[in-house]
């Protein structure tokens, strides 16, 4: 029972992005206690902070600059990653999906909303165990936000996002508890245009605490900044994609760990001026010493505008 648990614990970090972290520490009797530690203070930092990226550089940017109002989006996702430790090894298999909206009240104040769901099915090797653990798991992620626009001339745009959200993260691992989070992120970006050329940076802070399923848990702080280097075509809108996660707080965690980086190219076609549909590749790794992780996601893209 004790591999079955310590193999749902490893998938769960995988979903927030902190792997690393917890299994730098090495195996032996303190992996339990050191990998719950690095869980209490990890929920939903990556998953939620993908959802909120994705609103703030694409949905939210597109809408400033759209004559209708409102915005409907669908992205299915399926994510393959692989990880490789002193004492572990692990592939794990997502697909899952966001849908949401955003909702322009007026030429200031924007309003959005989204809802994520994803199931996991990993395979897990632990030395000295023996054999093959295989876990299955599903998360789930709402959010709601405003975006309040301070600068709004052609050639440059700015605007301040505040959201929150509750996430909830289940396994099939018996005594696993589900673990139910909320998080808030303030971010805030710019965006600037010279004739089909658009360079939009984001500097983002997310705040998440997990308040059931885990005693004691402290508040997690991200730096996550980011950019995307887009070019928009009458009908092709292709754009990279760049953005960073870092622990800043607890000091147990953002000691040991050097922050996430993902990047991957995006496109978008405009079949009608208010339907698009598009795709977008990311790659993630973490950019802590000697932690070996591989995060390969996929995503498919559709948008009506009106």
């Amino acid at each position: 029972m004790r591999q079955r648990w310590v193999c749902g614990i490893a998938l769960f970090l995988v979903l927030v992005g902190l792997a690393g972290p917890a299994f730098a520490q090495g195996g032996g009797n303190d992996v339990n206690e050191e990998v719950r530690r690095a869980v209490e203070r990890a929920v939903g930092a990556s998953v939620s902070t993908s959802v909120s990226e994705s609103l703030s550089r694409s949905i939210v940017s597109e809408g400033i600059r759209q004559e209708g109002n409102t915005t409907i989006f669908f992205s299915p996702f399926y994510n393959r990653t692989d990880g490789d430790f002193s004492f572990a090894s692990f592939t794990a298999d997502t697909g899952g999906a966001t849908i949401g909206f955003l909702w322009k009240l007026n030429d200031v104040v924007l309003f959005h909303g989204a809802a994520a769901g994803a199931v996991t099915k990993a395979k897990t090797e632990v030395e000295g165990f023996g054999g093959t653990t295989r876990v299955e798991s599903n998360f789930v992620d709402g959010r709601v936000g405003a975006d309040f626009i301070f600068l709004n001339e052609p050639a440059v745009k700015g605007w301040f996002t505040l959201e929150g959200g509750v996430s909830r993260f289940a396994s099939d691992v018996p005594d696993f508890d589900a673990i139910w989070a909320y998080r808030i992120a303030p971010s805030m970006t710019f965006s600037g245009r010279m004739g089909p050329i658009l360079f939009e940076p984001t500097v983002g802070f997310g705040f998440s605490r997990a308040f059931s399923g885990v005693d004691d848990a402290d508040t997690v702080v991200t730096f996550n900044p980011s950019f995307a280097l887009k070019y928009r075509g009458e009908k092709f809108r292709p754009q990279l994609n760049f953005a960073y996660a870092k622990i800043i707080s607890p000091g147990l965690i953002s000691r040991t760990e050097d922050g996430v980086i993902s990047v991957g190219p995006e496109i978008l076609y405009a079949i009608r001026p208010n339907m698009l549909i598009g795709g977008a590749y990311s790659y993630s790794t973490p950019l802590t010493k000697d932690v070996d992780v591989n995060s390969h996601t996929v995503t498919l893209e559709f948008r009506l505008i009106f």
